[in-house]
């Protein structure tokens, strides 16, 4: 059983056109080039983040005879709110539009906080600061079962069968505050008798766009994995599994002050999914090995979409996207087992590839999903280990991608460029430590640690999925170092370590958000000094 809590307040991005005029390449727009301006922020409203978790575990095994049976339960809660400033929506909406939407756009929204204005005959004026932030609660509860029973470990056969079982709810309720708001201003009572509310107020102070909503999602699956050692150094693998889900949302919301009726939609999915692989040692200490396998995220529907977003080409419906994986690949262990290497290349077409799409000049009120075109990833990764002496041990690990579009399934606004790399996939990445332990006096060993991290520069997004009319950026690649030196004592039971992260203060961007009309990074966090002591009760190490 475990819970946690967690309260989060401010913003955890920047913007990094604050303190001069600076395009997404870092540059000054009439200057020469210069850093970044870092932790820098504007907001015009809260901002604030709430999380509480709870766990609940249960597990049951033993040998029934024919082989072991393992049970294992799991019911997961957590509750969130997050406070979020998004008055860029009042300045920026739809000023990409083509044509422009003279009904729903900038000077139409700030024009409810105002008591005059232009649309309705008169110039602005009365007017309130054109601001606005959103009220997102969340409540997810899951309960999840798995059976599965799997032989003993004698003779070259080997099973494994079983079932799973998992069913989610998920609340949310979501509330859009104009605090300016005038509701005895032109526009609010030229909007109000439009509707035959003449006067009305809204539910909540400053309540400009309200929504609620409850899915459900029940997911099935039977699974089988057997091996067989058809020789001594030689093995096969095969599995399938079985997949099905049901899943369904009720939504109500909207403009308060428009006619609204719930949103109703429901859809199932079934899938099959399979892998294939052989094994040979054709030296001790030396496996290859070549692998097959099957994956894919689940299918769904956009609910309570306004028609407006269908006209303009929203699917009502995603399908499952699926991916395969051929691997080969090698495990050795050399020199006494004092270096272990294992290697492996893949190659991974993506088909039906989902991503999320935000473009209010397609649909202005919701964020929607869906299957933009199709992919393919190639790549390897190595491991490797060494230790030259019992004292001193080296590790590192790299990798390589090459992700990529292939072909693009939609037309208009959001459809993807053949060739063009998926987000957040870096063609390198690489991490190492090396670490040296020795006795400083008896009982107490001191140890010194070295840690380097390195990520590859990486687009934030599709090029053409949806990012209100912004273009993507590419985010630099950066590496980061840590050094840690401490002492432990398992005869007194203390350990005490002193640490230094991000040793070179390396401010480097590790997310990049176009979603609220600006570019807002978030980076990593800067040079930390720290001492850590503990204390473990229990037996001490080599007691009686």
């Amino acid at each position: 059983m475990s819970y946690q809590k967690q309260l989060v307040h401010g913003a955890w991005d920047e913007d990094p056109t604050i303190g001069g005029a600076v395009n997404y390449l870092g540059n000054l727009v009439d200057g020469p080039k210069r850093p970044l301006p870092a932790n820098t922020v504007a907001r015009f409203g809260p901002e604030a983040k709430r999380f509480y978790a709870k766990t609940l575990d249960f597990h049951l095994d033993g040998d029934v005879g024919i082989g072991d049976l393992v049970y294992a339960s799991t019911f997961w809660a957590q509750d969130d709110k997050i406070v979020n400033e998004y008055s860029e929506y009042m300045q920026y909406l739809n000023q990409y539009a083509n044509p422009p939407d003279t009904t729903f756009n900038a000077t139409t929204q700030q024009a409810f906080n105002c008591l005059t204005d232009p649309i309705n005959g008169s110039g602005f004026s009365g007017c309130n600061p054109s601001n606005q932030y959103f009220s997102y609660e969340q409540h997810i509860d899951r309960w999840s079962n798995e059976l599965r029973l799997q032989s003993h470990g004698q003779g070259p056969f080997h099973w494994l069968g079983g079932v799973y079982w998992e069913k989610t709810r998920d609340i949310l309720d979501e509330i859009y505050y104009m605090p300016g708001l005038q509701t005895a201003g032109q526009q609010w009572q030229a909007t109000t008798t439009y509707y035959g509310i003449p006067g009305a107020v809204p539910p909540h102070p400053g309540d400009w766009y309200s929504y609620s909503g409850r899915s459900d999602y029940l997911q099935t699956t039977e699974f089988v994995n057997i091996t067989y050692e058809i020789l001594p150094k030689l093995q096969i693998e095969l599995g399938t599994v079985h997949f099905h889900s049901d899943f369904s949302a009720d939504d109500y919301g909207g403009f308060w002050f428009q006619p609204q009726s719930p949103s109703t939609g429901s859809g199932s999915s079934h899938k099959w999914n399979s892998k294939a692989g052989i094994s040979y040692k054709p030296l001790d200490g030396l496996l290859v090995y070549a692998d097959w396998a099957q994956g894919f995220r689940d299918g769904g529907f956009n609910n309570g979409l306004p028609s407006g977003c269908t006209a303009n080409g929203v699917p009502t419906h995603f399908t499952p996207d699926t991916l395969t994986n051929y691997e080969l690949g090698f495990k050795a262990t050399m020199d006494d087992k004092r270096i272990q290497w294992d290697t492996a290349f893949y190659y991974m077409p993506w088909k039906n590839l989902q991503t999320l799409v935000f473009d209010p000049n397609i649909c202005p009120s919701s964020s929607f999903d869906a299957n933009v075109g199709d992919a393919r990833v190639y790549g390897a990764e190595s491991d490797l280990k060494y230790n030259p002496t019992p004292r001193l041990s080296l590790e590192y690990s790299m990798s390589y991608n090459d992700a990529r579009v292939t072909s693009a399934n939609t037309s208009g606004a959001f459809a993807v460029t053949p060739g063009e790399r998926l987000p957040y996939d870096p063609y390198f990445s690489y991490s190492g430590n090396a670490r040296y332990e020795a006795p400083v006096t008896d009982g107490v060993h001191g140890y010194a640690q070295l840690e380097v991290m390195h990520k590859g520069d990486m687009w934030n997004d599709l090029d053409n999925s949806g990012s209100n009319g912004l273009p993507r950026v590419l985010q630099p690649g950066y590496t980061v170092g840590n050094v840690r030196v401490g002492l432990n004592s398992p005869i007194t039971h203390w350990f005490t370590e002193l640490y230094v992260t991000n040793v070179t203060n390396k401010n480097a961007v590790i997310y990049t958000n176009e979603g609220n009309f600006d570019l807002r990074y978030t980076r990593n966090e800067p040079r930390v000094y720290g001492l850590r002591v503990s204390y473990r009760w229990g037996k001490a190490a080599g007691a009686e």
